[in-house]
C-alpha cells in the first residue's frame, strides 16, 4: 500500500517538521517529503493537524489483553498481547518473561521465535527478567525460581535463546565474574535490576558488561548518602541505558526529572505492564500469589507493586503533563531511545527512509487517533 500522511507535525526522531508528509510504500517509510513536492498520484491521508510520530517501542511488556506471557507462553498469547498494546500505540515490544524455571523459559523462547518470524518489526526479541536476582530484592517474582546462574544452565539457555533473548535483567553482584563475562560476550543487553549492588560494585559492573538498568529506583539499592547503591551509581555514571516507569506510582515526578537531568538521552520509558492492559480482569492468579488491579495500580494482596497498569501512551502523557518534559523528548523516550538500546533504530523508533512504517497519530491533547503497523492501519476500538 502506498500513501502520504499529511497535515500534521512530524516528530521523526531528532527532527520536528511541519509542511511535510510521511511517504509510505510496501510497509516502509520512503521519505519525508515537502507537501508541495508529493507525486500527484499518491493517496493522501489527513492527520487533521495532529502529531505524527513513530509507533511506541516498549522493552518491558509482561502481558496484556488479560494474558500474562510467562503463564501462557504461546504464539496465540503473544498475538493477544500485541493486539492489546496496539490500541495504545505500542507497535514494537519485547515480550517479557519473569523469573521462571528453565523448562518454562525454553517454552517461551520457542513462542517468541515463532512470533518474531511472523512480525519482526513488532516482536523485537525477548526480555528475560530474572531469574538471576538478589534474593533480597525479589519484587513480586516467585522466590522459588530465583537462583544463581551457572555455566551449565547458560549453555542450554544461550543456545536455545540465540537471536531471541535480546535483553536480560539480572543482579550482577550475584553472578561469578566468569558467568558475567560469558553473558557479556553473548551480545545480549545486560541490565542491572532486582539488585543490592553497592555503589562501587555497580560502577565496576557498568565498566564490565552491564550496559542498562531496569526500572530505575525500583527493586534496587538506592540513593542513601552514606551507603549509596545501584540507583545512585546509575545516576552518577550516566552512561547506562535506563528504563523508568512513569505512572506516578513507581517513582515521584521529581525523581523522573532528576534522572533526566543526570542521564539525558540514556533515560527511556518502559511500561512493565501486567495482563490488565486492554482488559477488565480484576486480578491475575500466579499460583504463589495474586496480582490485583485496583486504584490504577497492579499490586499484590499486601499492597506491593507487581508490575504496572501503565501503557506507553499513558507514559508519554505523564512524562509531559506530570513530569513536565517537552513533548519531543517524551516521544523520543518512548520510541528512538528504546530502539537504540537494541541497535534497531534504523528499523523502528524513527520515521526515516527504510524504517518500518510503524506510525502513530495523536491529537494535540495527546490522545491516540490512528495507528499503522508496516503501513497497514490498525482498527482502534471506539473509546
Amino acid at each position: 500500500m502506498r500513501f502520504a500522511l499529511t497535515n500534521g507535525t512530524i516528530y521523526s526522531g531528532y527532527t520536528t517538521a511541519q509542511g511535510y508528509a510521511v511517504l509510505v510504500a510496501d510497509g516502509k517509510i520512503l521519505d519525508l517529503v515537502p507537501v508541495d513536492e508529493l507525486p500527484a498520484d499518491v493517496p493522501l491521508v489527513d492527520a487533521q493537524g495532529g502529531i505524527i510520530c513513530p509507533g511506541f517501542v516498549d522493552l518491558q511488556v509482561n502481558g496484556g489483553g488479560g494474558v500474562y506471557f510467562t503463564q501462557y507462553p504461546t504464539v496465540e498469547s503473544l498475538h493477544t498481547i500485541r493486539d492489546a498494546h496496539l490500541q495504545f500505540g505500542t507497535t514494537s515490544f519485547l515480550p517479557t518473561v519473569i523469573s521462571a524455571f528453565q523448562d518454562r523459559i525454553l517454552v517461551t523462547i520457542t513462542a517468541v521465535r515463532a512470533a518474531m518470524q511472523q512480525q519482526p518489526n513488532t516482536f523485537l526479541g525477548m526480555h528475560l527478567e530474572g531469574p538471576y536476582f538478589n534474593p533480597g530484592k525479589p519484587g513480586a517474582h516467585d522466590t522459588a525460581c530465583i537462583r544463581t546462574a551457572t555455566h551449565e544452565e547458560l549453555e542450554v539457555l544461550l543456545e536455545a535463546g540465540k537471536d531471541v533473548i535480546t535483553y536480560l535483567t539480572l543482579a550482577p553482584e550475584c553472578l561469578e565474574e566468569s558467568v558475567l563475562q560469558r553473558l557479556a560476550e553473548s551480545g545480549i543487553v545486560l541490565s542491572a535490576g532486582h539488585s543490592l549492588a553497592t555503589y562501587d560494585q555497580a560502577l565496576h559492573f557498568f565498566r564490565n558488561g552491564i550496559t542498562a538498568v531496569t526500572h530505575l529506583y525500583n527493586a534496587m539499592s538506592g540513593i542513601d548518602t552514606k551507603q549509596p547503591g545501584l540507583a545512585a551509581a546509575t545516576l552518577d555514571y550516566g552512561q547506562a541505558w535506563t528504563g523508568i516507569i512513569v505512572d506516578g506510582e513507581h517513582c515521584h515526578p521529581y525523581a523522573v526529572r532528576l534522572a533526566k537531568k543526570m542521564l539525558g538521552e540514556k533515560l527511556l520509558l518502559v511500561s512493565d505492564c501486567a495482563a490488565c492492559v486492554g482488559s477488565d480482569i480484576p486480578f491475575t492468579d500466579f499460583g504463589n500469589f495474586k496480582a490485583y488491579y485496583r486504584n490504577g495500580r497492579c499490586e499484590t494482596e499486601d499492597g506491593r507493586l507487581a508490575g504496572s497498569a501503565l501503557t506507553m501512551l499513558q507514559a508519554v502523557q505523564n512524562t509531559v503533563n506530570m513530569v513536565g518534559l517537552e513533548l519531543d523528548e517524551a516521544i523520543r523516550m518512548a520510541t528512538l531511545y528504546p530502539a537504540q538500546v537494541l541497535q534497531l533504530e534504523h528499523q523502528v523508533g524513527q520515521l526515516v527512509p527504510g524504517a518500518a512504517a510503524n506510525i502513530v497519530v495523536l491529537d494535540q491533547a495527546l490522545a491516540l487517533q490512528r495507528v499503522w503497523v508496516e503501513g497497514a492501519e490498525v482498527v482502534l476500538a471506539k473509546k
